[in-house]
């Protein structure tokens, strides 16, 4: 088993997402222009392998997203290296996507694109279809094949929603008539799986872009459709919760269980700031399968992303615990008099990327795993992989943090089959804790 490179996955809100549909072809077909100038040379000087980008607008075709990348991105700015991305992925956003109906109970509906007032009716805010859309780019292969979108997955099917309500009663419900939670879909935009192929190893692309938490009243219908936007993502990589989605296709269930992700995105989310509705992000920040071991920071200081509301933390890029290791990131923001610090007015948020290492799966190199006593040591043994480096963590305590690696040397056969001996580690009499850990050799 051969082990695949490092990788650089980013985030990015490229804010080039002007209020007509004619503004963006002319911008993108001037390789002059300044402001996806600078939006490339971000991304050129941290040269990332995977791009998620927010706020690219989408006419029905790739067009946009080939325009930004061949004449700008691929050609050197400011004496950057080129960046080549052959795979790119771009299909339709619910924004500026008319609902038929009166979502913000203004008591008029206009079905006439171009304006806020179409905009605030749409499945997802937008002056026109494909507004504020999203969009990948890789270095490495995506698996089209494979894509799953759930774009069109109703708000109401998700149990437990946190629908708003004008009559003071939760129960109630009633800001949105049940004929219009009958359309009403839960992804502002969309939700992306879309897996890329690193050497032969999938990583899972989770994206997606909630909508901002404001813009509303005190029925807060955006903070909480923001806060079960992120919940579809946080539940979609639990099997024991995702049994209730389903994507565009109408397939159902999530994402399994011992999988590789990474959630990226504009979550317009802040842990700890913001308008946010209560514990919103922390869906993520405090999820058991996601690593928040490190947390991007940026020269200029702190883990904000956004310039607006004073600083907050709304891009992320999240991986799973399975399968990945983190080696490092940060977040795009030059500390004030650095001559890049010029760059990031192209767009009110910053990149945010981090440096991943692809580690073996454990239900692809671990099996038939046993547990063994022999007097007073503990023997485990399994099946082993080729090219695939083991080891073994002992704990008293499943919650504390005393893991220390056994003192015992891995041994293994012809047959495939490795163990690994914990010398006097019954001698107490109380139970012991295991983890297997593996690396790519």
């Amino acid at each position: 088993m051969t082990a695949p490179p490092d990788i650089t996955v980013a985030t990015f809100n490229v804010s080039l997402s002007p209020n007509t549909q004619a503004a963006l072809p002319a911008m993108l077909a001037n390789p002059g222009s300044v402001n996806p100038r600078k939006i490339a040379e971000i991304i050129q000087r941290i040269a990332p392998d995977v791009l998620f980008i927010n706020e690219l607008n989408h006419d029905g075709s790739r067009a946009s997203l080939d325009a930004l990348h061949d004449n700008f991105i691929a050609l050197s700015q400011n004496g950057q290296p080129p960046q080549n991305y052959p795979h790119r992925f771009m299909v339709t956003s619910n924004t500026g996507i008319h609902s038929g109906f009166d979502l913000n109970n203004s008591g008029s509906i206009n079905t006439t694109p171009g304006s806020t007032v179409y905009g605030d009716d749409c499945f997802g805010f937008g002056r026109f279809p494909g507004q504020y859309a999203m969009a990948v780019l890789s270095k490495f292969p995506i698996r089209e094949e494979d894509v799953r979108t759930f774009g069109k997955f109703l708000w109401q099917d998700m149990p437990g929603a946190l629908l708003p309500d004008i009559s003071g009663s939760p129960a109630a419900n009633d800001w949105y008539r049940p004929e219009e939670l009958a359309v009403f879909r839960l992804s502002s935009k969309s939700h992306w799986d879309v897996p890329v192929e690193v050497d032969g190893h999938l990583i899972h692309l989770l994206g997606s872009h909630p909508t901002p938490p404001t813009f509303d009243g005190p029925e807060d219908r955006n903070g909480r459709r923001n806060h079960d936007e992120i919940r579809l993502w946080a539940d979609y990589i639990v099997p024991a919760r995702d049994d209730y989605i389903y994507d565009d296709e109408g397939n159902t269930g999530g994402l399994g269980m011992g999988r590789r992700f990474v959630i990226v995105g504009d979550q317009n989310a802040d842990p700890e700031d913001g308008d946010s509705f209560t514990g919103a992000a922390q869906q993520f920040t405090r999820h058991p399968l996601i690593d928040n071991t490190f947390v991007p920071v940026s020269a200029r200081g702190g883990s904000d992303t956004a310039a607006f509301a004073g600083g907050l933390r709304v891009d992320y890029v999240l991986p799973s615990r399975a399968g990945l290791a983190i080696l490092g990131g940060g977040v795009f923001w030059p500390a004030s008099g650095d001559p890049l610090s010029s760059l990031v007015s192209a767009s009110d948020h910053r990149m945010v990327h981090l440096e991943l290492r692809l580690l073996p799966l454990l239900d692809e190199v671990v099996s038939g795993l046993q547990v063994n006593l022999d007097g007073d040591d503990v023997i485990l043994a399994w099946s082993a992989a080729a090219g695939v480096r083991y080891s073994v963590w002992s704990s008293g305590s499943l919650s504390g943090d005393d893991w220390s690696l056994t003192s015992g040397v891995e041994s293994r056969d012809d047959a495939g089959t490795a163990s690994i001996r914990d010398a006097g580690a019954a001698e107490s009499g109380r139970r012991r804790f295991y983890r297997v850990e593996a690396a790519f050799d």
